[in-house]
Formats: C-alpha cells, structure tokens, sequence
C-alpha cells in the first residue's frame, strides 16, 4: 500500500504536497502535536514541530503568535506547500518590483516550486496553526534582506542549526 507521503514523494509536485498538508491540517487535534514551550520562552516568536519525515517528504507544524515572521527565506530547493489549519497568515512574495500579499485563512492552502522566496506572518489574534510540506526534505534554507536592488541573501542555515 502507497502511503500519502510516498505518492507526494513519487510525484514530487507542490500540488500533491499541498494535499499532504491539507490532510494533516484537517486534524481537529492537531494543537496537541506542538511540544510544550521551553521554560523562559518568547510567547511572541513561533514554535513548530515535525510531524512526518517519511521517503525524503517531511511535513511540519508551526504555530504563530500574531505579528510572529519567518523572515524572507527560501526552502533550499524543495518543493512545498502549507495550509492553514487555525487562525490566518500572511503571504508576503517580492514580485521583482513591489511586495505582493495574500492573505490565508482557515482552510487555505498554497503550494509553491523550488526557487520560491517568501515571508510569512501570523495576523490572527491568538495562535494561528499551519502545516508545512516539503520534498525533498529540508536540508538548508537561505535568508534574505529585501533592499533596494531586491532580494540580497544573508546566510543560510542546515537543517542540523536552529531553523
């Protein structure tokens, strides 16, 4: 039997991803899957979790305080998509002349390609849910500074430093 992460796998397009996490994201418990907050955490920055990493497709949970932001960033060269699973975010992607946004609410999803850069932002009260998934699975992630020539690239991370 073909498991949803190996036909994601197999298939390797950001549309199957996206089902990937609209599944995952349908899962009324899915509050319960975050680990407890460290002691002496930030309330105001994002946590997450890794819910499946299963033949080279890893899907993640993250949860957004409001106003929370990844940053700019791309995704190393995988594949991926995310759905909203509570609250709502913001997509921010950088056109090569302005800044575009789209905002995504419960139920929403969005799947992207390889070369995608983008910022995210909860702009819900409270916490919103999001379920990520990637292919092939994250191994490094690059920064980047939007300035007046563009996007610049600041550093990148791999997955073995803090995401």
């Amino acid at each position: 039997m073909t498991t949803t992460l190996h036909r994601a796998l197999v298939h390797s397009s950001a549309a199957e991803l996206e089902r990937v996490a609209r599944r995952f994201a349908a899962n009324p418990n899915l509050h319960l899957l975050l680990p407890d907050p460290e002691p002496g955490a930030d309330p105001g920055e994002r946590t997450w979790a890794r819910l499946a990493d299963e033949d080279g497709v890893e899907v993640w949970l993250i949860s957004w305080p409001e106003r929370a932001a990844t940053g700019w960033h791309d995704h190393g060269g995988s594949v991926g998509a995310f759905a909203v699973a509570r609250g709502a975010v913001v997509e921010e992607i950088f056109d090569g002349r302005d800044v575009r946004r789209r905002r995504l609410g419960e139920g929403d999803s969005r799947a992207f390609g390889e070369h995608h850069v983008h910022n995210v932002v909860g702009v819900a009260e409270g916490r919103s849910l999001t379920v990520h998934a990637y292919a092939p699975r994250l191994e490094t992630m690059t920064s980047y500074v939007l300035g007046d020539t563009g996007l610049v690239p600041t550093g990148t991370t791999s997955e073995r430093e803090d995401w």
